[in-house]
């Protein structure tokens, strides 16, 4: 009974897991872009091509660049990160990672 519950928590670890590291990866790609400055001259299609390069670079699929959204206040850039992933756990049951994040 022991083995089967670590096994269950194992499995789920190993199938959540890389949804968070995708996601500061994702995170720390625009943070770093709003860090250094480089945000502020930059269009959103910019951001989507950097983050895209950096993704491929990493083998991570199944990213929707058109869920990288930067507007503009006061001059400072604002990027909103904002999407769900689905990960199939075991036979029909599903768990679904919903992440939304600003960056300023």
């Amino acid at each position: 009974m022991l083995l089967a519950l670590i096994t269950g928590f194992l499995t789920a670890g190993l199938k959540v897991g890389p949804l968070y590291v995708d996601h500061n990866l994702i995170t720390g790609i625009c943070q770093e872009l709003i860090d250094n400055g480089e945000a502020a001259n930059m269009t959103v299609t910019d951001v989507r091509n950097r983050v895209s390069n950096t993704l491929r670079i990493n083998n991570v699929i199944g990213f929707d660049l058109s869920d990288i959204q930067m507007r503009t206040e006061n001059g400072v850039p604002i990027i909103t990160i904002a999407y769900e992933r689905r990960v199939e756990l075991v036979a029909n049951l599903d768990v679904v990672a919903k992440f939304d994040s600003t960056l300023q």
